[in-house]
């Protein structure tokens, strides 16, 4: 891992081209995969020359882009992200891409989903687009090291959030919650293999995304989660989630049928 000093110069060039260091009033903010044209629109997105501004709660935050659904099968790789307006952001905007595909972040790690089967790839560090590295930033190479560039001595250790809400710690919690329940959603009771694990979620009862405590938690499918009122229905309402819920039905379509004859006896 880098360490924070290496990467001074890179500090006073953003500082100078007024790309402010990642910082807020009451802490870091760890931010990821929060949907680029839903910002952009919003015009909580500067996409300029120099980079990328997200404003979120009258602060602004430097981070980067990239694309969350990538075909890693085809290519065998994992998709870069981008700082600045290089050629090839360029050329997606030039054709009106860019708003579909990209996601802005300022994690060290990302997930990526394969467009061809929808994998599930966890934690991903991406390397860093050779068109940018050209126009911008000596030093770094990954997502790693720009989250290493910035300055975390406010962050505040009891609650670490991204955009969404959720706890640094959230993965790891949902994933040994659903464990505990044996894969079992606890609405429908339909059990889901392991390694579908994309189709079971944990859901907070209380809608408090820093409530991890055991009775806040509720194991669901994704079926059941989607439904489980109407502002999950809105956010359920996504292509690359319809399209995970239509896959759901699909290959549990027996055990689903067999679980609504059972509980209407």
């Amino acid at each position: 891992m880098l360490t924070l000093y290496q990467f001074q110069k890179l500090n006073e060039r953003m500082n100078a081209w007024g790309f402010p260091i990642l910082q807020i009033g009451g802490g870091f903010k760890l931010i990821e995969g929060i949907d680029f044209a839903k910002a952009f629109q919003a015009g909580e997105i500067s996409f300029e020359k120099n980079g990328i501004h997200l404003e979120y709660q009258g602060n602004l935050y430097n981070g980067y882009m990239f694309m969350q659904e990538y075909p890693v099968s085809r290519y065998n790789t994992f998709p870069k992200f981008h700082l600045t307006k290089c050629d090839t952001i360029q050329g997606f905007i030039q054709r009106g891409l860019f708003k579909d595909k990209y996601v802005w972040s300022n994690s060290a790690v990302n997930d990526v989903i394969d467009m061809a089967d929808n994998k599930l790839y966890e934690n991903r560090k991406l390397d860093f687009c050779k068109n940018c590295k050209r126009q911008l930033f000596d030093g770094i190479n990954t997502t790693e090291d720009f989250f290493d560039s910035l300055d975390k001595t406010t962050i505040n250790k009891d609650v670490w959030v991204d955009i969404y809400g959720y706890t640094k710690d959230w993965p790891n919690i949902s994933r040994a919650y659903r464990q505990l329940r044996e894969h079992t959603c606890e609405s429908c009771g339909i059990k889901v293999n392991p390694i579908d694990r994309r189709y079971l979620h944990t859901h907070h009862i209380n809608g408090d995304k820093t409530n991890n405590s055991e009775e806040n938690l509720e194991c669901l499918c994704i079926l059941c989660h989607a439904h489980k009122d109407s502002l999950h229905e809105e956010n359920f309402n996504k292509n690359r989630l319809k399209k995970q819920i239509a896959q759901f039905i699909e290959k549990y379509r027996e055990q689903l049928i067999n679980n609504l004859y059972i509980m209407e006896e």
